[in-house]
C-alpha cells in the first residue's frame, strides 16, 4: 500500500470529521511514513509497519474525545422534512413490512438452534431412561424387550451426540447472523463519531 493509498482509507475512516480535524491525523500519519521511510525503509514497507487506517482512525478519535454514535440521516433542508412527514404513510409502511420480514427471517433462523437444543435436551433423557431400566425390563419383563430396549438407549445416545454437535455449532452462527444484523442496520442510521 502506497501513502496515497493510506491516507484514502484513512480519509474514508474519518469520513465525518471535520477538514481540519483530518489534516492533525493525515499530518500524523505523513509524520510516522517519513520517520521510517529516513530509516532506510521502503514507502511500501513504512506503510506496512503502521497501523491499519481504520485503527489508526480509532485511536485518532479515542485520544480527541470520547466516541459516541450521531443520527446521520441526511436532514439539511425544509423541503427534506416535509416529504419525509408527508410521505410517511408510504416509507413507513415499507419500513415496517421490511422489519416484519427481518423478524420473521430472524424467527426462521432462530428454529433451527432451538430444535437443536430440545432435541438434545429430550434424547438425554430418552438415553437415560432407555439405558438405566434396559437391565429392569430384561429381568422382569424378557431378555429380548430388555435388548430392545438398551439399542434404543444407544440410539437415542448417538441421536443426543448429533444434536448437541448441532446447537454447538449453529448457537455461535446464529449469534453472529444477529450481530452482523444488528451493527449493518446501526450503520444505517447511526456513525461513530468524536465528542468534541
Amino acid at each position: 500500500m502506497t501513502e496515497k493509498e493510506y491516507l484514502d482509507a484513512l480519509n474514508k475512516a474519518l469520513k465525518w470529521l471535520p477538514k481540519p480535524e483530518k489534516e492533525i491525523c493525515f499530518n500524523y500519519a505523513r509524520e510516522m511514513i517519513e520517520d521510517r521511510i529516513e530509516n532506510g525503509l521502503t514507502e511500501t514497507e513504512a506503510v506496512a509497519q503502521l497501523e491499519t487506517p481504520q485503527q489508526m482512525a480509532k485511536a485518532f478519535l479515542e485520544d480527541r474525545g470520547s466516541l459516541k454514535f450521531k443520527f446521520s440521516l441526511p436532514i439539511n433542508s425544509v423541503m427534506t422534512v416535509i416529504l419525509l412527514i408527508l410521505g410517511f404513510p408510504l416509507w413507513g409502511a415499507l419500513l415496517l413490512a421490511g422489519l416484519m420480514i427481518l423478524l420473521a427471517g430472524f424467527l426462521l433462523a432462530g428454529c433451527v438452534p432451538f430444535i437443536c437444543v430440545a432435541m438434545t435436551v429430550s434424547l438425554l433423557f430418552v438415553a437415560l431412561v432407555s439405558v438405566s431400566a434396559s437391565p429392569f425390563v430384561m429381568v422382569s419383563v424378557s431378555l429380548i424387550a430388555g435388548v430392545i430396549q438398551l439399542g434404543v438407549g444407544v440410539m437415542a445416545l448417538g441421536g443426543l451426540i448429533l444434536a448437541a454437535l448441532g446447537a454447538s455449532l449453529t448457537i455461535p452462527w446464529f449469534k453472529a447472523a444477529v450481530m452482523k444484523t444488528a451493527q449493518f442496520l446501526r450503520s444505517l442510521f447511526f456513525q461513530e463519531v468524536s465528542k468534541w
